[in-house]
């Protein structure tokens, strides 16, 4: 386990990015790197991993009282949501991968990028009026050659038709 300095104040917001441990109620320990979380405080993490203990070492740790010897089982698990009810404990395991500026860098270029392709959709609209369809050559088919179809709507089965 590395140790990572963070703020004793710091708040769940701040650790976005982090590695974190996350100790349940069942006693399971799921580590990943938080990526969201809202007021209920369930998370999401990704590339996850889920540590447990199964209940024949728990046993036998209640007799021996020794923890060199017992075995973890470890399982990936990739994105998991962990819901806030059942979450005992965040520990912050190591440092983002990326730092907190280069992850604000990426955030304005994926907006800038996201303006772009918003304006350009609205060059392309005919400022919300209501254009007519492309008349193909051949009656019956739309402008992609798609056969239009023939035969009006049905109602489900149940439903009578008017």
């Amino acid at each position: 386990m590395s140790h990572v300095s963070v703020k004793h104040n710091s708040r769940l917001s701040d650790l976005v990015g982090y590695k974190l441990r996350v100790l349940t109620e069942d006693g399971r320990v799921y580590i990943g790197e938080l990526m969201a979380f809202d007021k209920h405080m369930n998370v999401i993490l990704s590339d996850c991993v889920e540590e447990r203990i199964p209940k024949q070492e728990q046993l036998k740790l209640r007799q021996n009282k020794t923890i060199d010897e017992v075995k973890v089982e470890k399982r990936t698990l990739g994105l998991v949501i962990l819901r806030g009810e059942h979450i005992l404990t965040t520990v912050v395991q190591d440092k983002p991968l990326i730092s907190k500026r280069e992850r604000l860098v990426k955030e304005k270029q994926q907006q800038k990028v996201l303006k772009k392709q918003q304006n350009k959709n609205k060059k392309g609209s005919n400022d919300g009026k209501i254009s007519k369809p492309n008349e193909s050559k051949y009656k019956g088919k739309t402008s992609s050659g798609i056969p239009v179809q023939a035969k009006k709507f049905q109602p489900p089965p149940g439903f009578k038709a008017k």
